[in-house]
Parts: structure tokens; sequence; C-alpha cells
């Protein structure tokens, strides 16, 4: 059995595990991300040092930006140590192993054909919410990464149509976990909440605040899966990211989809995708990294 390291590096927390050629999780460690590269490059290698007993082939990173197939970050997201950096070289001359940087939505859909939800399905879009969105998408069965690996940022997509202030109107700022649902909530109370189940919790008793910044939300994602749907046309979509393991959270989102499409004429006249829940959760990251190095799966 051979076994590889994936690292899913994000803003907050790094997760990192050992991962065997069947894609099964052996064993993972979840910790505070170092802001410094060399300190984040460090927390990798004390990792596979303390698992070296694994014989470690190759080692796969899950990272926020666009990232080219050579490694080179254009963008890095919350991860500001990596910008306009390779690396994959960096990583591969640091551990003196074979090292494949992907971006975490492409990570993550990557997972989910070699070992989730759309392990039998050839065309469809990965949709993760978190800090901001991420996603990738699966054509005739095969990642579809385009020109310099933008394919799949549907965060970055805009969601008005106002001239200036681009970044306001991206869907991240309205349909994103963290930088929409939780950055509109603490605007609106004058207090910085950065976690949605505590928006939630306070819905629940009665904030008619919290209420409302959950309907907007639920209404963003809609709208953006919506485009997405009309724009590929995938068989699934699938909804990845901590949020999404919520059941109520979901059955909320998939019910304002499937309003927009009975409400639009248009749409109500045609076969819309369908929109399900990742299955491989928070462990999607680390699985996904490592796909590349497996010779069965489809990239």
């Amino acid at each position: 059995m051979k076994y590889y390291a994936g690292i899913d590096i994000g803003g907050t927390h790094i997760k990192m595990g050992i991962i065997n050629e069947e894609g099964k999780v052996c064993l993972s460690k979840n910790e505070e991300t170092a802001k410094e590269r060399e300190a984040l490059m460090q927390q990798v290698k004390d990792f596979l040092l303390k698992h070296s007993d694994y014989s470690i082939q190759a080692v796969g990173i899950s990272t926020p930006g666009i990232v080219r197939t050579d490694g080179y970050m254009q963008t890095s997201g919350a991860i500001k140590c990596f910008f306009h950096r390779n690396m994959k070289k960096e990583f591969e001359e640091y551990l003196n192993l074979p090292v494949v940087i992907e971006n975490d939505g492409k990570a993550a859909a990557c997972a989910e054909k070699w070992q989730g939800a759309a392990k039998d399905i050839d065309n469809f879009v990965c949709l993760t919410l978190g800090t901001a969105i991420g996603g990738a998408i699966y054509i005739h069965g095969k990642l579809y990464r385009g020109f310099g690996g933008l394919a799949g940022e549907f965060g970055i997509s805009l969601a008005g149509h106002q001239k200036g202030h681009y970044d306001e109107q991206s869907f991240s700022y309205h349909a994103a976990t963290v930088a929409g649902l939780c950055r509109h909530y603490s605007y609106r109370v004058h207090e910085r909440v950065l976690d949605a189940q505590e928006i939630m919790i306070r819905a629940k008793q009665g904030d008619t605040i919290a209420e409302e910044c959950l309907k907007e939300f639920y209404h963003s994602v809609a709208v953006l899966l919506m485009n997405i749907a009309v724009t590929i046309a995938p068989e699934v979509i699938l909804i990845g990211g901590g949020i999404s393991s919520n059941g109520d959270v979901m059955k909320n989102i998939i019910a304002d989809y499937q309003q927009i499409c009975q409400d639009y004429h248009v749409l109500s006249l045609v076969n819309m995708p369908r929109i399900q829940t990742c299955y491989l959760h928070n462990q999607a990251g680390m699985i996904g990294a490592v796909a590349p190095f497996m010779k069965d799966v489809r990239m």
C-alpha cells in the first residue's frame, strides 16, 4: 500500500492527513495556519517527519487562489504569503518530495469524483461555500481548468451590475458564508460575528436581523446556482464547505433554487440540474489534493 500526504490549507486552519492509494484517510491533524510562509512550510514538514513511518510517496496541497498548472499562485486568497510565488517548486525543494499544488475548490471536486458523490457522474459542478466561494467544473469526466486555472472561480463573478466597486458586487460578498452572510450580519448589528452557526442560533431565538440575513444568503446562493445551471448545464451541482453539512441550510437553499426555477417562466419549461451536498465534507481538500498522483483518477 502506498501513502501520500494530503494538506488542506485554509485561512484559519490547516488540515493534514495521511491518505492511502485507495483514498482513505489513515490519520489527520487540524491546527491553526501559520501566517508566515517559512513557518507554514515547516508545519507541513513537521507533520511529515512525525509520520515518516508511512514512507510517504508525495505531497498534495490544496490552497485558496488561482493556481497555474506549474504551481504558480496568480492569487492566493487568505494565504497572502503564497501570492505570486511558485509554491510547487518551493515545497518540492523544502520537502524533497514530489508536490502538487491545487486550488481548494478543484481539490474538493477531484475528491468527490474519486471517492464521493460524483463517482458515477461525468458532468458536474462543485461549489464550495466558505470564507469566500470556490468551485470547479467537470466536463465529460475531466476537470476543466480553463485559461490559467480560472475556470470555476464562481465567487469572483458579479452579482450586481453597477459600475465600480466590483469586489463588493461579487458573489463571494453575497453568497459566501463569511464574506457574505457573516459580513452582512456584522454590519447590521455593529458587532463582529464570524460564525454562521451563531447567526443561525440567534435567528432561532427570534433575532429578526439574523432571520433577514439568512433569507438573503439563501437567495443569493440560489441565484448563483441558477446562473451556473444555465451557463454550464451540468447534471448535478454539488455544494461543499462547512455550512453544507447543515441540513436546514441545504433545505432552504434548494427551496429557493427550485422557486426561482418555477417562477422564471423559461426555466419552468426545461429540466434543471439537481442540487445535492458533497459527500466528503471536511476531508475533501486532503483527499482531492493527492488525487493527481492516482493513475485511475481522471483529472
